[in-house]
């Protein structure tokens, strides 16, 4: 049976399910904070350090009235990278 219209089959044969960005956003924001999270792990953040530093970035984000959503996410990236680079300490 052929895929919907607008979608194609992936290698395996599936069909890409897509209700799941607009079913569960929320779910999809934790799941980017994680890989921001991560990704200062894997830099040699402190696992503490880099949540403090998501949590930072999502109080500065709710003074700015941002919605969350891609542009969020990548926005909250080069913030905190720039924190970073500035070896600014995230705040207690």
């Amino acid at each position: 049976m052929p895929p919907p219209a607008g979608q194609h089959r992936r290698a395996d044969g599936a069909v890409p399910c897509r209700v799941t960005r607009r079913a569960y956003p929320d779910r999809n924001h934790l799941e980017r904070r994680d890989a921001i999270r991560a990704r200062l792990i894997s830099l040699g953040k402190d696992p503490d350090v880099a949540e403090r530093r998501c949590d930072a970035w999502e109080a500065e984000a709710a003074l700015r009235d941002l919605k969350r959503d891609g542009d969020y996410s990548d926005a909250g990236k080069l913030c905190i990278d720039a924190q970073c680079a500035a070896r600014r300490r995230p705040p207690s």
